[in-house]
């Protein structure tokens, strides 16, 4: 596989969208937590990937979902 950016080979992927990316492209991300939420139970299922890599193009932020009170 080939990086994205540069066409050199690339030394792995980025978790966020799956690009190729090489040594000189490629970012250490902290922590990246992807989840899932069962509306028909309730519940909430999540993982967390430390130190994945990362593109120079993704900007990954956190955004908060609060139910509304009925």
């Amino acid at each position: 596989m080939k990086c994205w950016f540069c066409e050199n080979e690339a030394r792995g992927t980025c978790a966020a969208c799956g690009r190729g990316v090489c040594y000189d492209h490629a970012n250490i991300h902290d922590e990246m937590t992807l989840a899932k939420s069962d509306t028909s139970t309730g519940y909430t299922t999540f993982y967390s990937v430390i130190n994945s890599l990362k593109c120079n193009d993704c900007r990954l932020e956190w955004r908060y979902n609060t139910p509304e009170k009925r």
